[in-house]
């Protein structure tokens, strides 16, 4: 990741793209030009192409192409390819072969072998020639699995090597990926459609949509860039997938993408020592900017899988999309707040995003609260969509009742809040869990009492599932919880209390990485939420902070970036808002000692740029008694301090000097070892 690619990747500009009409000629190719030894696929030239020792001297073809092919893995070979396809050219029953153990195939090899290694555009024969000879010769060996059971397809999508960060390397996965879908449609999509595949087990089990989003680099090309044809080419013919959670962490794709772009915006606007207006600083900054902009387009293209047959970006509807698809929410609102002008327009349906919102499955989220969210976002953004109708007269309020949503957390509520007069045209006796949700949530009229005991049943539901109470939950799902948080912003007690219950999670994870990175990768985004819109609340500060300390061994991990989200900042800034708070200063400071920990120099710098020091400071010196806060500050500005790499401006010795030597002196116990570190490195 953030590797330059090479001089010849710039030459690239034309992307491959996955169409219906490229999958169609590529199956038809396939299907029209049989491999026999009488009918030669080449000319001689590949034949004058000589095999290594070890391997021209195994007699079965199918062992001799395998072996060739697994020596390849090990130590690059500039002409396996050429002898690829001379084997095949000779024997192409060769590529029927099936490892005993593995039960891999020779196309599983070379598929591992496209991604172990960078293409070279100077070969005589490329990949992608020599894996279209080779299922030429045996058209089923795309749907083979192997021992784990995976096919081909698997391989070429593994995550790549660190040495494949160019564009022509790229492209050819495109392609080679193209091919290989097209050649067998129906396993490549099975295969596509798992949420449980495997690479490697520190990764866990995910989509291959996921892996692939994971595994590609900073994509510095101009616009677009390679790593959108070859996300595309696995989207394409499974576009569901970029809804669908990984088995083993329950992120998605697009959220994925949405920290990457986060983190890459964030390098674009680095600030560095000295003259920024240097050449090779603002060519730095041009660089991150490019590849923040090819993450956009890969996100683009997951959420219009069809991007490539439009005519033009105006028969897109980003908005759309993205309230239908259970988009991240910080990603939503950045969609929403970019393109206000589309929530304000209707598409071939007649429908506005809030319509399209409203008749979304209720359970299509996987959790109680998404659609709140979605719909409190677009209602705030244009109110008097819950007042349009659709091309069939339908509101968004009816659309939302026919749906099944709940009454508080899809969004009903809201909606009628907004436009009352929409429940006129909601029939009460065929939803007698609305009039009831109604009944007990307003002064709405309840005319018929018969249903008393479905009016008591809704009303308990209701008060078992209202969010103040689920985030508080010992047994909480981690979904629900972040859920109800974005869908509740406003509500301080909810913040603070899921901010604890997401700090009580992460308690039990000590020691356990893993589950640890699962927290961290749905709940750091959703803290710093809650701290933006509660900056005069103190506990939801100190909770926040207690829980991104517990949380701070997950930076780094998929993206998550304790510096890109606003986590440093939103620490600091708390600190700067409530300086005569013990409680809030001392779980700030270990908070930002713990980011410096796992972090490094980077982060280190990153605090120091957001007045860090001078909160540091503050702390010291509005408490000056109090032993925790002292040892707290303290061991913090020794992290801070303890990097030679680390970019520290805002670092003035002589106001901060007299503060550490009261804390030694005050506190001897807790602070002089810690103190005269700290001043050693300031002197």
């Amino acid at each position: 990741m953030g590797c330059q690619q090479s001089k010849s990747a710039t030459t690239v500009n034309t992307p491959v793209k996955t169409t219906n009409a490229a999958v169609r000629d590529q199956t038809s190719e396939l299907k029209t030009t049989p491999v026999t030894p009488a009918s030669p696929m080449s000319t001689g030239s590949y034949r004058s192409v000589n095999l290594p020792r070890e391997v021209a001297r195994i007699s079965d073809p199918g062992k001799r192409l395998f072996t060739l092919l697994k020596i390849s893995l090990q130590k690059k070979d500039d002409l396996v390819w050429s002898r690829v396809v001379k084997i095949c050219e000779k024997t192409p029953q060769a590529c029927d072969y099936i490892e005993p153990k593995t039960k891999d195939t020779p196309l599983h090899l070379a598929c591992r072998v496209l991604t172990a290694f960078p293409f070279d555009d100077d070969t005589q024969v490329s990949p992608l020639d020599a894996i279209r000879v080779m299922i030429r010769c045996l058209a089923d060996i795309v749907g083979r699995s192997n021992a784990s059971g995976y096919i081909p397809l698997h391989d070429a999508i593994r995550p790549l090597a660190h040495s494949l960060l160019n564009a022509a390397s790229l492209h050819m996965h495109s392609e080679v990926l193209n091919l290989l879908i097209a050649a067998d449609y129906e396993a490549s999509t099975q295969y596509l459609s798992r949420n449980d595949v495997v690479f490697d087990p520190d990764d866990g089990a995910c989509t291959p949509l996921y892996h692939a989003v994971a595994s590609i680099p900073d994509d510095f090309a101009q616009p677009p860039g390679p790593s959108v044809a070859f996300i595309s080419a696995i989207h394409f013919p499974c576009p569901q997938m970029v809804s669908v959670k990984n088995a083993s962490n329950y992120d998605k794709p697009l959220a994925l993408l949405y920290r990457r772009f986060s983190r890459q915006f964030d390098h674009s606007e680095k600030f560095f020592p000295g003259d920024n207006s240097k050449e090779e600083i603002v060519r730095y900054r041009h660089m991150y900017k490019t590849a923040a902009m090819n993450t956009w387009k890969v996100i683009v293209a997951l959420l219009d899988p069809l991007s490539d047959k439009r005519k033009s970006v105006s028969d897109f509807f980003m908005v759309h999309a993205a309230v239908r698809m259970d988009t991240p929410p910080d990603l939503l609102r950045y969609i929403i707040e970019t393109r206000p002008e589309e929530v304000r327009q209707a598409n071939e349906q007649g429908r506005l995003p809030l319509h399209v919102a409203a008749a979304c499955p209720k359970d299509q989220a996987g959790n109680r609260y998404h659609f709140k969210f979605v719909v409190d976002e677009l209602l705030y953004s244009y109110p008097d969509a819950a007042a349009a109708t659709d091309a069939d007269d339908k509101l968004p309020l009816q659309l939302a009742v026919d749906s099944g949503k709940y009454w508080i957390g899809g969004g009903l509520k809201s909606l009628y809040d907004v436009y009352p007069d929409a429940m006129e045209m909601v029939n009460m006796d065929e939803n007698p869990l609305i009039r009831s949700a109604l009944s007990f949530s307003t002064n709405f009229a309840e005319e018929h009492a018969s249903d008393e005991k479905k009016v008591q049943d809704s009303i308990t539901k209701e008060e078992h599932y209202d969010a103040i109470m689920m985030v508080q939950k010992s047994d909480a799902v981690l979904g629900d919880v972040i859920s109800a948080m974005w869908a509740n912003e406003e509500d301080a007690g909810i913040q603070m209390l899921g901010c604890m219950t997401l700090s009580q999670m992460a308690e039990k994870c000590k020691g356990d990485s893993a589950k640890l990175n699962i927290i961290a990768l749905n709940a750091v985004t959703t803290i710093v939420n809650a701290m933006k819109n509660h900056p005069n609340e103190p506990a939801v500060q100190e909770k926040a902070s207690c829980a991104l300390r517990l949380l701070a061994p997950a930076d780094n991990y998929r993206e998550v970036s304790f510096a890109a989200s606003g986590a440093a900042a939103a620490i600091v800034g708390a600190m700067q808002a409530h300086v005569s708070d013990a409680i809030v200063q001392k779980e700030a400071c270990s908070a930002l000692r713990n980011i410096v920990k796992y972090g490094g120099p980077d982060r280190a710098t990153v605090i120091a740029s957001v007045s860090g020091f001078t909160a540091l400071q503050n702390a010291l010196g509005a408490h000056p008694d109090d032993a925790a806060v002292q040892r707290e500050a303290c061991l913090t500005l020794e992290s801070l301090t303890g990097f030679k790499d680390a970019h520290l401006p805002d670092l003035p010795g002589s106001q901060t000097a007299p503060l550490l030597e009261a804390a030694a002196k005050n506190h001897p116990e807790e602070c002089q070892k810690i103190a005269e570190i700290v001043l050693s490195r300031l002197s």
